[in-house]
């Protein structure tokens, strides 16, 4: 198992599993692991899906903050906006992010009728994270370096 990324975000990676632009990892974001290792992904959409919390504007909100953010999830106004998709290895999760100047803001909820099964993440439970943009945009270089 190898690791690409920072103590903020990355990947685990089983190498033995790196074919065809596809390959079994779990993407750890300040310590939660979302996805499984039962399944490949394709890496040019998961690099896709990612690249674009970065690009898009819909992602962006100035004003955001841990407090904002929270009350969007509890509120559930993020239910039905700012989602990503990753690739179909991570369709057990509502995956939600906003961005702001200097961090990203995730929120994920395993859904009740998940195909994969996972230690310790109950189902809809928010999950709330944040990592700096710095640390995403060297994960993200990273990631391409070694699997493009």
């Amino acid at each position: 198992m190898k690791q690409i990324g920072n103590k903020e975000i990355y990947i685990e990676i089983e190498l033995n599993t790196y074919s065809n632009n596809m390959a079994s990892f779990v993407l750890v974001i300040d310590g939660f692991k979302l996805g499984t290792l039962n399944s490949p992904t394709y890496i040019p959409s998961f690099i896709n899906s990612l690249d674009s919390i970065l690009l898009e504007d819909v992602y962006f909100c100035e004003n955001m903050n841990m407090d904002l953010f929270c009350e969007l999830v509890l509120s559930g106004e993020l239910e039905n906006k700012n989602n990503f998709t990753l690739e179909e290895t991570f369709d057990d999760f509502m995956k939600r992010c906003v961005r702001s100047s200097e961090d990203l803001y995730f929120y994920f909820k395993l859904y009740k009728d998940h195909y994969f099964n996972y230690e310790n993440i109950q189902e809809n439970i928010p999950i709330i994270k944040t990592i700096s943009i710095e640390g995403f945009n060297s994960f993200l270089k990273d990631l391409k370096l070694y699997l493009t």
